[in-house]
Formats: C-alpha cells, structure tokens, sequence
C-alpha cells in the first residue's frame, strides 16, 4: 500500500511520478509542459490515495493518547493556532486541525528535553499521506505541482517525500538543548537524493533562530541552487507518563506514583522559499511553500535509553498566491506521515 520509490528520472517526488519518465533534473516549466500524460498521472494518483495505509496516522497518536493517565506541561510557549494544546490535537487523530499558523510574534529556538540531548542517527520511513480537505478535490491538488512535497526539495527536511527509507543525524547540544539545524538538514537532503548535495548550511540560533539558509552544490540538481527557511511559529510539550505503585493486601508496598517526561512533541511552522533553474537557459526560478512539520518522541524505556521512536507529519498548505488559497486559506490540502527510529550515538573511548 505505500508509494514505491523510483530511480531519479525526474525532479517530482513519488507522489507525483508518472510514466514516462522526464528527463533528470528539469524544472518546473518541463514538468508542467507534459500535458499529454496528467490523465494517466491523475489516475494514478487517485489509486493511491486509495490505498493510503489506515493506521497512517497511528505512530503519532498512540504516543499521546495515553494522555488519561499522563500529564501534558508546556515546553515552549504556543505560538500556533488551534484549540487545545499541541498534544492534544494530534491525539485526536484530525488532520484537518493542522491548521497554518500565520502572522505572529518571532518564536524563539526550539529546546529539548533532557532525554533528547545528544547525537542521535535517526532512521526516517515514509508511511502514508491524506487528503483531508473537505474543500477541493483530491484531483485539484494533486494536479497543483507547487503544492510543497510534489516536488523535489519542496519540502527540505524530507527532500524526497514518498522515498520508502532515509537517514539523517540530530544533534542536541547536552547544555543547551538546541539542535544543530545544519547537521539535520544537510545530512537529510543527501540522504533522501542519494547523493552529497548540500555546500553548506547557514544557521545561527542565537543570532535569528528563525532563519536557515541552505547552499547546493553547482550543477547537482535543478530544483534547488539555494533555500531560504523562514520559521513563523513553534510549539511544543512534555508530556509526564505517570507510574502507578499499588498497595498489597498485607500492606507491606506503600501506594505512589511517579511521572517522569518521556514523550516530547513539538511543531514548527514553515514558509520557504526555494531558487533554481527554470526551463529557459539562465533564468532563475523562484518558488515558495508553506507547510509545517509536527514532532512525536517517546524516549527510551528502562534499559534501553539509547533508543528513541517518533513520528513526523507535514502538513501542506497552499500559498496566498495558489488559485485555490481562498477555497482553503489555513488547512493543510495534504498531510505527510513518516515513521523515526533514532539510535544514539556512543562516545568514542579514548
């Protein structure tokens, strides 16, 4: 039931492929020109969000639906809209609830929890996606090409969405608790191109934790010489997983229980903006997209803390200037879902 990934023929993601296959690495202006086969791609399209995996959305919400016998504490002030908190939102297994956060007050750098700091090599799985607008079509937007995931590098931190397995390094200062943005993100991208893309990153969190600048390799793939990553909003939570002791019948085992913050989720707002080649010979092309990524880590259980398992979903929404905007203004139009598996990274003994 999962979208088989395909060698590179083209710059669209597998979600948006079809026969026969483009040349590699051309541009927006050669994909939209091969009008002769968008029935045959609709098709296709269609048989597979039919056969979207039903537990699609599982990872997530198993991982804070417990949330009867936990407790919730707010790690980073809520900048995104939408009712209740971050938790509780993805417990309720509603895409249609991501809703695009826009025009707030500059959110400050992401911190993580204890449990999660450290270098880590996080194992990223593609699950499945829906549409989940009540608004358009599946076909309208699956025929929108600027819709962030339908291209390559549209999305940065899942460079090609629908590639069944990739890779990449977090690491979380032990002090501090900030992640090196440009360690995940370059090691992302090549992983999920399949080959050593990215020149450079440039992040500083304590100049403008918003802002990330990434450079291409020259010549290496058309549809992204640089990327510009402006964040709008974050968000995120603890949630304390609570243990309960009982008391036996002879009274010798004292009621208690302890809580401890193993499950941290978080959300980041994105709008991006992505400069390439176009079709025609040295012009350059410009191409924005919003979408927003949302975090799920459970840490690791007692005896195995070098483990962690989470889920990323990233939700898509249209840009202001899409015909469709006004039809859905602030819901995402499609909603990605990958599985992570992250293992940490030992010190070498000297």
């Amino acid at each position: 039931s999962r979208i088989r990934h395909r060698p590179d023929h083209d710059d669209r993601c597998p979600l948006a492929r079809h026969p026969p296959p483009l040349p590699r690495d051309r541009g927006v202006g050669a994909l939209e020109s091969s009008r002769g086969h968008r029935h045959r791609a609709s098709r296709r399209r269609r048989a597979r969000a039919r056969s979207l995996p039903p537990a699609w959305w599982a990872a997530a919400a198993a991982a804070v639906a417990s949330s009867s016998s936990s407790t919730t504490t707010p790690a980073h002030a809520a900048t995104a809209g939408g009712g209740g908190g971050l938790a509780s939102r993805l417990a309720a297994r509603d895409p249609s609830s991501l809703r695009n956060s826009l025009f707030n007050v500059p959110p400050g750098p992401q911190v993580y929890p204890p449990f999660m700091r450290g270098t880590w090599d996080v194992a990223m799985t593609f699950r499945g996606y829906v549409f989940p607008s009540a608004a358009i079509s599946k076909d309208r937007i699956a025929s929108d090409l600027d819709v962030p995931g339908f291209q390559r590098l549209s999305i940065a931190m899942v460079g090609d969405v629908g590639r069944e397995a990739a890779s990449y390094v977090m690491d979380v200062d032990p002090v501090t608790g900030l992640e090196d943005r440009g360690t995940s993100m370059s090691t992302s991208i090549d992983s999920h191109l399949g080959y050593r893309a990215v020149r450079g990153v440039t992040y500083d969190p304590n100049v403008n934790p918003n802002r990330i600048s990434i450079d291409f390799v020259p010549q290496r793939t058309r549809n992204a010489n640089r990327i510009e990553i402006f964040c709008n909003a974050r968000e995120s939570e603890s949630v304390a997983t609570t243990t309960t002791t009982t008391t036996t019948p002879d009274g010798a085992s004292p009621s208690s229980s302890t809580s401890s913050p193993s499950i941290f989720v978080c959300s980041e707002h994105v709008r991006q903006v992505t400069f390439g080649l176009s079709q025609e010979y040295g012009v350059a092309r410009q191409v924005s997209g919003n979408y927003a990524h949302y975090w799920t880590w459970r840490g690791g259980t007692v005896g195995a803390p070098e483990k962690m398992t989470g889920n990323l979903l990233t939700a898509a929404y249209l840009d202001a200037g899409d015909p469709m905007f006004f039809d859905e203004p602030n819901r995402p139009v499609i909603v990605y879902s990958h599985d992570l598996v992250a293992t940490r990274r030992m010190p070498v003994k000297k």
